[in-house]
Parts: structure tokens; sequence; C-alpha cells
């Protein structure tokens, strides 16, 4: 390819002349942006705007235990990142003419396209690393462990984005008018997709170890399909600019990339959010109540009962928030409150639930919350489905 640098103060070509020139300059036939890539920007738009339906409808009903259970605020800051990896993508994959704002290549790619999909990636990767700490070490997702790899994910992003504002603009990317295009130099290219393929790699490791969740949360099977559609974007995205580096003037690529993206991005956020959510609107009382027993069923209880409560919002709930708090401890938990104490049942009841401990020899199908001694599971296997929630949530 020619340095285009010596052929600045020329009038820039338009039409025909334009697409002949490119023509030569790539030795491929260049297709003229038309109504087709507009097209393809509407069934972009439309995707994120049903999507966006659905984040609201999740959002007012955050409080549905399920929901709450599925790290809805992570998932908002990926479905905010995903939509500006699409408008990127416009851009970077050469749907809309280069005119006005669009002339600042290095914005569109380094700090809108490259960022957003990073951040993206790294929300996964967060979210995975909580279901790994909490389900496979046993330890609680609070304090330096939930804020030190939120914020070194924040230093590497920037510091990458900040090194390569500052460098200069032709070892990154650099508009050109006399062809009107952006040029991305393919070390920076090549660079930045390898710097991808880090997070999803950890995301891959730790579905891998998640893999044996109980199948209350479903990580098992979401897991596996999130790092399927991941795995997607991520190898079809290196195939393309490897092997067709001038993709975005053939137009089957660059409109299949920037729609496969998006489809990819959407289908991830409905996977992790769309099963409590239809259930939410189906059969939202008979569906929590089964919830709360599966909960029990699993074994979710006994094994992590410093995160989770039945009968309240669940530890595993706060990943969405701030942290896996471990209740506070009273007279009755002391020690474990599951594996220490065998409680029975006084026959003080009112409305059938169950409201005061006694001496402890056998072990009941209910469970206490340290912090509230009123939201407990009847003997009916219900649950108080408007408990209260102390939770610390960013």
């Amino acid at each position: 390819m020619i340095d285009l640098h010596v052929l600045d103060g020329l009038s820039p070509l338009h039409g025909e002349e334009r697409i002949a020139f490119l023509e030569k300059l790539t030795n491929i036939n260049v297709a003229a942006i038309d109504g087709s890539d507009l097209a393809t920007i509407i069934a972009v738009a439309v995707l994120y705007l049903l999507t966006f339906m659905f984040m609201c409808y999740v959002w007012y009903n955050h409080d549905y235990q399920p929901i709450r259970a599925k790290t809805v605020k992570l998932c908002t800051i990926m479905y905010v990142a995903g939509l500006m990896w699409m408008v990127g993508d416009f851009q970077m994959n050469g749907l809309v003419e280069l005119t006005g704002a669009w002339k600042s290549c290095r914005v569109w790619v380094v700090w809108v396209r490259i960022l957003s999909s990073y951040i993206y990636s790294g929300m996964l990767m967060i979210r995975f690393y909580a279901l790994e700490r909490i389900f496979n070490q046993s330890k609680p997702y609070k304090g330096r462990a939930m804020y030190i790899p939120a914020i070194c994910l924040v230093v590497v992003l920037l510091a990458y984005c900040l090194s390569c504002q500052f460098v200069e603009g032709k070892y990154i990317s650099e508009y050109f008018d006399y062809a009107q295009i952006c040029v991305v130099d393919d070390r920076f290219r090549y660079a930045s997709i390898g710097l991808m393929w880090v997070p999803w790699t950890v995301v891959l490791v730790l579905a891998a170890r998640l893999r044996n969740i109980q199948s209350t949360f479903n990580e098992r099977y979401e897991s596996l399909v999130i790092c399927i559609l991941a795995y997607t974007i991520l190898i079809k995205t290196t195939v393309i600019h490897a092997t067709h580096p001038f993709y975005i003037f053939e137009k089957s690529y660059r409109q299949s990339e920037t729609l496969i993206d998006a489809v990819c991005s959407c289908m991830i956020i409905l996977l992790m959010l769309g099963y409590p959510t239809y259930q939410c609107m189906f059969r939202r009382d008979e569906y929590e109540k089964e919830w709360v027993q599966k909960l029990r069923k699993d074994g979710v209880v006994k094994k992590y009962s410093g995160n989770l409560q039945v009968g309240s919002a669940s530890g595993y709930s706060q990943m969405d928030g701030s942290t896996f708090n471990s209740p506070p401890k009273t007279n009755y938990f002391e020690k474990d409150p599951i594996d220490t104490i065998h409680m029975s049942l006084n026959t003080h009841m009112s409305a059938n639930f169950i409201t005061q401990p006694t001496v402890a020899h056998r072990r009941p199908a209910v469970e206490f919350s340290a912090l509230h001694m009123d939201s407990v599971v009847s003997l009916d296997g219900s649950a108080d489905t408007n408990p209260a929630y102390p939770w610390h949530i960013i």
C-alpha cells in the first residue's frame, strides 16, 4: 500500500473517481456505501432498542429475587458498552461516510470501538471471577477481592487507550482526506485483537471451573453458551482482520461483521437475564417459591450458608451490587449456622410461619436469617415473598 501522506493537500476524490482509486490501492472490488448498509444500521438499532426495553423491564422488577440474583448492574454496564461498541462498528467497519465527526478516526477506533469491547468482555470476566470466588473457593466477594480486579481492569484499559492517544497517528489510525478513509496500522490492529483474547481466555477458563455449580443458577449451561457466542465474535474478528484487511470495502464482510457483533453481544445479555425475566412475566409468585425451594434442594444454602439466605435477598444476588456479605453472627450463630446448629421447632406459630427457634436436637427444613429472624421459610416450603433487603448496593 502506498504512503497516502504524499497525497496530502490534494483535492478529495468523490464518486467513481474515489472508488477507482480505492480499487487500485487495495486490488479488490470496492463496494460503495448504499442502502443495504443503512439497513444494517437500522437492524442493529432495532435490536438494541428491543434489548433496552427488556433491560427496562428487568430494572422495574429488580427486587424479584431470581432476577436480582443475575447481576443486573453488570449486565447494564455490558449493555451500555455493547451499544457504544456498535456505534464504533458503524465507523470502523465502513458503514457510514466519513464526514464531520466521523473523521476523528482515533477517537472512534480507540475510545469507542476498542475500549467499549474491552469493557464488555471485562465485565463478563469480573462476573465469572465473582462466581469462581463464591462457588469454588467458598470465599466472600467483597472488600479487596471485589475492588482490586475492577481497579486493575480500569488501570489496564486506561493505560492502553492513553498510550494509543499519545502515540503518533500513523502508528494507530489516521484519516486521509484525499480518499476519505481511515487507515489503521497493522501493528496496532493485531495488538488490539491479541489483547482481546486475554479476557475471553480468562472467561473460558473460569467457565470450565464453574461447570459444577448447582443447577439453581443455571450457570453451567449459560457459561457454555456465553463462551460459544463470545468465541464466535473473537474468532470471526481475528480471521476477517487477518485474511481481509480491507474488509470495510467489501459489503458482505463489513455488514456481517457488524451484525454478528450486535446479535452475539445482545444474546449474551438476554441469556444471562432471560429465564428469570420470563418467569417473572408469567409465573412470578410460583417460580419464586420454586426457586427458593430449589436453593435448599440443590444444597446451596447448606454449602454456602455464609453467603446465601433463603427467604430474603440471596448473597449471590449481591454480585449485581457491591458485595457478598456474610450475615453478622448472633447468639444462635456463633459457629456455622447449618453445620453446628440442629434446631427443633416450637409449636408457637402465626399464619403457618415459624417465628421462634428453640433447643437444638434435629435439622428442620427451614433456614433462619441472622438479619431477618422474621423472614423464615414455612413448613410447607413457602417463603416471605416481600423480604427486606439490607444489602449494601453500589
